[in-house]
């Protein structure tokens, strides 16, 4: 009966290395961008308390905001300034699409995923479910 005894070993071993599955059942509410104008430029006042409530980098997000905006922008005193004038319904579309893409899992739909990179290639991995998906790079 030496078999069963790995068996149950091996069993172990693959319940402690399963992802811990959350339990909260609260819904994760989409944060919104506040902004207003500047002259010509677009001030987003909440960019780091976004990107914290995410659990993504700002840089990363400030990324995929500038390319999906086709715009360029730059960082002061904890206030990132888009060049161009974009109001708050496209801000904050571009904002869902993000976590869409970046931050909400592909198979059980919730928040609760990180980037991890390996060989070149960046996945979504879900804390919640263990689903991994490739998501494509900001250039």
């Amino acid at each position: 009966m030496a078999w069963k005894h790995k068996y149950e070993d091996l069993l172990t071993n693959a319940y402690k290395n399963l992802p811990k599955i959350s339990k909260t059942t609260t819904r994760f509410e989409i944060p919104v961008v506040s902004g207003r104008f500047e002259g010509n430029r677009t001030l987003v006042s909440n960019l780091n308390q976004i990107s914290k409530k995410l659990d993504r980098e700002v840089k990363h997000l400030t990324k995929f905001l500038l390319k999906a905006l086709a715009t360029t922008g730059e960082l002061k005193n904890n206030n990132f300034y888009f060049v161009g004038k974009f109001n708050s319904k496209r801000l904050n579309e571009k904002l869902g699409q993000y976590i869409k893409e970046f931050v909400t899992c592909t198979q059980c739909k919730k928040p609760d995923t990180s980037l991890k990179k390996s060989k070149g290639i960046t996945f979504k991995q879900c804390q919640a479910c263990g689903a991994r998906s490739s998501v494509r790079s900001i250039k």
